[in-house]
């Protein structure tokens, strides 16, 4: 499992929330420079102020503001005390020579799969009207949101069933919201939920499979792990233990 804290191709976010959130527009993996930590850009949105400045693939991140680089708090910090357009101080390493450059904040887009070559980061888009069973069980403002993309057909994802029914029933009154995501038929479905297993969370029927090629589903079950502002943290395949749940769950619900 491709975990963030294994291989960090991660964001640079602001920790507040809003639709028009800062952000630097960069996808980058955790190194090291001088013993000191520092970031290998993995990626630049073109659209970003870090692309304006002249930052490319292969320069490595050493200091924020004047600082070394020596914890990720730094450029969280930096980011979250500016507002879009305001600039912050970026060093940077490229063929063993030193830069500094002044980067804009820009807007943070919803759709960031074409940065990150993957769904994490984007924001989710918004559901339409096709809830089969429990719809009227959404959650107006969860902690975090559990999609899990299945099918009745299908060996490990009747195995996940219980378990994520578990994980609904434990954490679902805390700010837990799952969506269990189908595109089979729905007499297909509705016979399932009756004779086999009756999911307690709400159930989608994504009949056109929009969210399935928009995130790039290509096997079942995948699970995908939103924060409370909708963004996509985790994506994995596979059937999940209750227990690998619950610790990512700690990262978002906290």
């Amino acid at each position: 499992m491709r975990t963030l804290s294994k291989i960090l191709l991660a964001l640079l976010l602001a920790c507040a929330a809003s639709f028009a959130a800062p952000w630097l527009g960069l996808s980058f993996k955790k190194t090291t420079y001088s013993n000191h930590l520092a970031l290998d850009i993995k990626g630049v949105h073109p659209e970003s102020g870090c692309f304006a400045v002249g930052i490319t693939s292969g320069d490595t991140l050493i200091g924020v503001n004047g600082q070394t680089l020596t914890e990720m708090s730094q450029i969280q910090s930096a980011i979250s005390s500016h507002k879009t357009g305001q600039k912050i101080k970026l060093e940077i390493l490229r063929d063993g020579k030193k830069r500094t450059v002044d980067a804009a904040l820009t807007e943070r887009p919803d759709d960031i799969s074409s940065l990150m070559g993957s769904a994490i980061g984007s924001k989710i888009v918004e559901f339409g009207k096709n809830f089969y069973k429990n719809g009227e069980k959404r959650k107006a403002k969860p902690k975090a949101t559990l999609l899990d993309f299945w099918a009745t057909w299908c060996g490990p994802c009747r195995k996940t069933l219980p378990v994520l029914a578990n994980i609904y029933k434990k954490y679902g009154d805390k700010g837990l919201e799952i969506i269990g995501i189908s595109n089979e038929g729905l007499s297909e479905l509705n016979l399932f939920y009756e004779k086999q297993h009756a999911s307690p969370y709400p159930l989608y029927r994504d009949a056109s499979q929009d969210l399935w090629r928009r995130y790039g589903i290509r096997a079942v079950p995948t699970l995908m792990l939103l924060d409370k502002d909708g963004y996509i943290k985790q994506v994995w395949s596979g059937a999940p233990t209750e227990y690998m749940i619950e610790q990512l769950l700690k990262d978002v619900m906290d």
